[in-house]
């Protein structure tokens, strides 16, 4: 198990650090009525991924922050008699090459249970790749208004963002909505 303060580091990091980002940007936003914010999250956000408990729980928790944030600003914009014109999402990038197996696990994972790294080489050579742009692709297109159906859900990159509108909606509107669901 990773070590207690190493484990905060990354949930201050990955949670508390974006969390107070928001905060300070968010007047500005909720004075204009306009505004999108776009946090990065994974798919873990929906999987359980071994030996990576913090990076699966701050991934779990800035996707949520995302979806209780929208709903928040929504339900502030509906009582001043308006729409929210602040959109907030979560997105899972894709599978984007990185060292993350080998660099995320410290000194003492690798001297006492190598077999964790073993597993997540393992892992990684079967996992699909993406190009980044994808994902790239994707936070122009939310940034440019164009996603407004999909605010405070998290959105796959490796999908076709139209075939994910379209999916959204074809189903019932839900009277709550779960940012990590689908």
């Amino acid at each position: 198990m990773t070590d207690a303060d190493e484990w905060w580091y990354q949930m201050e990091i990955m949670v508390k650090s974006p969390v107070e980002l928001t905060r300070l940007i968010l007047p500005s936003m909720r004075a204009r009525n306009s505004g999108t914010i776009i946090y990065t999250s994974s798919r873990v956000a929906k999987a359980d991924l071994p030996w990576a408990s913090a990076y699966n729980c701050a991934k779990t928790s800035i996707t949520r922050f995302a979806g209780t944030l929208q709903a928040e600003l929504d339900a502030l914009a509906k009582l001043d008699g308006k729409e929210s014109g602040i959109n907030a999402f979560s997105i899972h990038p894709g599978e984007v090459e990185t060292q993350l197996h080998t660099t995320a696990f410290p000194e003492k994972t690798k001297q006492e249970a190598p077999y964790v790294i073993e597993t997540m080489e393992r892992m990684s050579k079967s996992r699909p790749h993406f190009d980044a742009s994808l994902s790239a692709w994707t936070c122009v297109y939310l940034a440019a208004g164009k996603g407004a159906i999909l605010k405070g859900r998290m959105i796959d990159c490796t999908r076709d963002i139209q075939e994910v509108e379209e999916d959204v909606r074809s189903k019932p509107k839900p009277m709550f909505t779960n940012s990590c669901g689908e």
